[in-house]
């Protein structure tokens, strides 16, 4: 089985509880804010690895044209009823984000969260990124430098995620670690050297790590006693020519 199939495959069984885990969905009001700083205009904006469409959804309430794109069929499925549900009309595909079903320059920016440490080839999907983007249009990277607990508080989570999420914690093969060269990749410095070897020059970095210890408050207290407030990083990369 090739490694995108293993990772489908583990996402598409974590579909149904996915919302259910710590940090996914917590804290709507305060994404809209920093998405409605990182996109102020109406625009039309492709959410990569949209998951069961948290960042699309909040994109859409704020007036945008959103398409959200997984290779997890059970969260585009998920996606499209919550979608449903909230009345936003947005677009919801299943497609790899290293090869995107899209023509170049369709979108006015693209975004994606907590997507590129489980690609196999980031890189290829940057380049995606930024061929669907209009010049001028910018490209949005969301990640952390994540932590593993250990010990005590491993076996805390364990049982946290038994209580909480109705599942046994399950993780990808230890072998595919080696297969995704962003997984132990440290934020922001591996994602903007990649940008900068695709010719990118115009970077900006956002320390979210505030928005980190926001959503730990709201966790239960089993979560809050494991969940790390570890480095979490918005990025922005701007495509060159006029918009």
């Amino acid at each position: 089985m090739s490694v995108k199939a293993i990772i489908r495959d583990y996402w598409n069984g974590r579909a149904e509880t996915f919302d259910k885990s710590p940090g996914h969905v917590s804290s709507p009001d305060e994404w809209r804010r920093v998405l409605s700083g990182v996109f102020p205009k109406k625009m039309k904006i492709l959410d990569v690895g949209t998951g069961t469409g948290f960042i699309a959804m909040r994109l859409a309430e704020l007036g945008h044209d959103v398409t959200g794109i997984d290779i997890s069929e059970n969260m585009i499925e998920i996606a499209k009823e919550k979608a449903r549900r909230a009345n936003l009309p947005i677009r919801f595909l299943i497609g790899d984000a290293e090869n995107l079903p899209f023509e170049d320059g369709e979108f006015n920016g693209v975004i994606c969260r907590h997507v590129l440490w489980t690609l196999p080839n980031p890189e290829k999907a940057l380049m995606e990124f930024f061929r669907v983007t209009k010049p001028g249009g910018k490209v949005v990277i969301i990640e952390g430098n994540w932590k593993q607990p250990t010990g005590l508080k491993k076996a805390i989570r364990y049982f946290a995620t038994l209580i909480y999420e109705k599942r046994k914690p399950t993780s990808l093969p230890p072998w595919i670690n080696e297969k995704l060269p962003l997984r132990r990749g440290k934020v922001p410095d591996s994602i903007v050297d990649i940008l900068r070897r695709l010719g990118i020059k115009e970077i900006i970095i956002e320390d979210l790590s505030w928005l980190r210890e926001i959503q730990r408050k709201e966790f239960p207290l089993f979560y809050r006693l494991v969940w790390s407030n570890y480095e979490y990083y918005l990025i922005q990369a701007i495509k060159e020519g006029e918009k």
